[in-house]
């Protein structure tokens, strides 16, 4: 079964599915950090290991490439930029293959956080980040237990109610959103005899920006009527 739409969340149950999602979002930490290494058998390795998640999670590897043509713009770019020198003209070679391994690296994270999207609802997300953050505030909130002036107990307030969690997971799930936006737009866009391209990007832009910031705005109106303030 094929992602409908770049990371989008794909239900099944695997074993990667039942996963705890803050394990999940640590290894793509992990992974998306090692990516970068520029190292070929590394990358090599990495591949393989994130194929074989991809499989063993019901997703077909290659399925996980979809969205990611601006990346592989923005990578061709670094690579004419690592590669040619001027004045003279000159072709490096050495600067050619560091931006092969750049572009390398960036197409290991993509895919790798499409995975973890693949397979982990925002709702799981939310509450992994929202009990990270909660462990780690809950010292400061016992030593602030009798504290007295105005501005700790504000802390220590603080502290019991902890909002970046909230925040991080909230930006999280924007990046299907945008997707989900950018599809309905490109297809939109090319049903009316728009052409796939540099300029179909350019015009798509300004309007998906709008759009999530109009969403974001709904968003933060639907928190503020439920009582989170951020």
């Amino acid at each position: 079964m094929a992602i409908e739409a770049p990371y989008s969340y794909c239900p099944k149950r695997t074993f990667i599915h039942r996963l705890n999602a803050g394990v999940k979002l640590l290894c793509l930490l992990v992974f998306s950090v090692t990516a970068f290494f520029m190292n070929p058998v590394c990358s090599a390795a990495l591949t393989l290991t994130l194929g074989a998640a991809a499989l063993s999670a019901g997703i077909k590897p290659a399925a996980l490439l979809r969205g990611c043509r601006n990346i592989v713009m923005l990578g061709c770019f670094v690579i004419a930029g690592r590669s040619l020198e001027f004045p003279p003209f000159v072709f490096n070679i050495s600067g050619f293959l560091s931006g092969l391994m750049f572009l390398w690296g960036m197409l290991l994270s993509f895919c790798a956080g499409a995975l973890l999207f693949s397979v982990t609802t925002m709702a799981e997300t939310r509450e992994a980040v929202c009990a990270v953050e909660r462990a780690l505030l809950k010292p400061v909130a016992f030593f602030l237990k009798n504290v007295k002036g105005p501005r700790l107990q504000k802390l220590r307030n603080a502290a019991l109610r902890p909002k970046l969690g909230l925040a991080l997971s909230l930006m999280l799930g924007f990046i299907p959103r945008f997707f989900a936006e950018w599809d309905a737009l490109k297809n939109a866009y090319r049903s009316r005899a728009g052409k796939p391209g540099v300029s179909e990007t350019f015009r798509l832009v300004p309007i998906a920006a709008g759009r999530m910031i109009d969403k974001a705005a709904e968003t933060a109106s639907a928190l503020e009527a439920r009582g989170f303030l951020l």
